[in-house]
């Protein structure tokens, strides 16, 4: 009788939405955990504070914005970072009314393969953000991703070809146009020491390296730090060189996210953030690309080999030796296209 009393339009698709959901090929602790997320029914910041707790409401995976569930799950740009690495599509409509409505209609919009997958990074998030708050690691995008591929995998809940479609297609190094010049630039940092090195390399057209630099950072608050600190010595190495139309690329979101949206945040780097665009407005052309792992796989090793380098080190024109063979590799990509 209360069903018949209360239905509306909306339930046969919550309906849909949870006989969906139970019925995916996972683990019970998944699809529990899901279950918890969909009713809001796990203990966000914001929902401790509804229960009168007092703790500082504040997302500790991306540190710019209250933790609510829409927030954690949708808008944050470590949850956001992981669907795009999975090739999970994301979906920001705010037509929808709460947080329960938005999910049911995206969740049931994906296929099959995309909901497993969906599932398994809520979880993850959520699990990564408890490791955050209870043991005080530094969250890192590029373990979960590898993380949630890997028990995919192994769980047996996808078959080698949906595997295959969650994975994200590698991608080289591009040419930049002419007369523009693309800038590379990776961290690596140390949580024992608390201290980075930025790495740095730009290239012309034809892939030839016209300079390069690893730079060291002492007293870095975390990794989200070191990438923003990687970014402004782009930035600030570009300038150096007088290059005023530029590409700067790389191949961690966060940072180029924010970058690119130009609002204010109260994020631990957002004092850096600024300082970066500050400086961007020198240059006749500049970008800000995300880019996938293989595209920035030069800057990468510059940034790890010199990791333990207690100087600046500076090229010109040249690379050393294993940054200028990835270099290479990354040339003989663009020849054979």
């Amino acid at each position: 009788m209360l069903r018949n009393e209360f239905s509306d339009a909306s339930s046969s698709i919550d309906v849909q939405f949870y006989k969906q959901m139970w019925n995916v090929n996972l683990q019970p602790k998944v699809k529990i955990t899901m279950w918890r997320i969909a009713n809001n029914y796990i203990s966000t910041f914001a929902n401790l504070q509804v229960r009168r707790l007092n703790v500082n409401n504040i997302c500790l995976l991306c540190q710019s914005s209250s933790e609510t569930m829409s927030h954690l799950m949708k808008e944050c740009s470590f949850a956001s970072e992981l669907q795009y690495a999975l090739n999970v599509p994301t979906s920001c409509n705010s037509a929808m009314n709460g947080w329960f409505d938005w999910l049911v209609v995206f969740f049931c919009s994906l296929d099959e393969s995309r909901k497993k997958c969906l599932m398994v990074i809520y979880w993850v998030v959520w699990f990564t953000r408890n490791k955050v708050v209870y043991e005080n690691i530094v969250p890192l995008v590029s373990e979960s991703i590898a993380f949630v591929r890997t028990f995919l995998q192994e769980c047996g809940s996808i078959s080698n070809n949906e595997s295959a479609n969650l994975v994200s297609q590698s991608v080289s190094w591009q040419a930049p146009p002419e007369n523009v010049y693309r800038f590379n630039f990776d961290t690596s940092f140390n949580s024992q020491n608390r201290s980075a090195t930025s790495g740095v390399i730009v290239r012309d057209i034809t892939g030839e390296i016209m300079a390069s630099c690893a730079v060291p950072h002492n007293n870095v608050l975390d990794a989200l730090m070191a990438e923003a600190l990687a970014c402004l010595q782009a930035v600030h190495y570009t300038k150096e060189l007088g290059f005023m139309r530029v590409i700067i690329e790389r191949d961690s979101l966060i940072v180029i996210k924010k970058l690119n949206e130009g609002m204010h945040d109260r994020s631990t780097i957002a004092p850096v953030i600024h300082d970066i665009r500050m400086k961007a407005r020198d240059f006749d052309v500049i970008s800000f690309v995300f880019v996938k792992r293989d595209a920035n796989n030069a800057a990468h090793v510059l940034a790890r080999d010199y990791r333990t380098q207690h100087d600046p080190c500076f090229w010109i024109e040249e690379a050393p030796g294993n940054v200028a063979y990835a270099a290479n590799m990354d040339r003989l990509k663009l020849d054979s296209v």
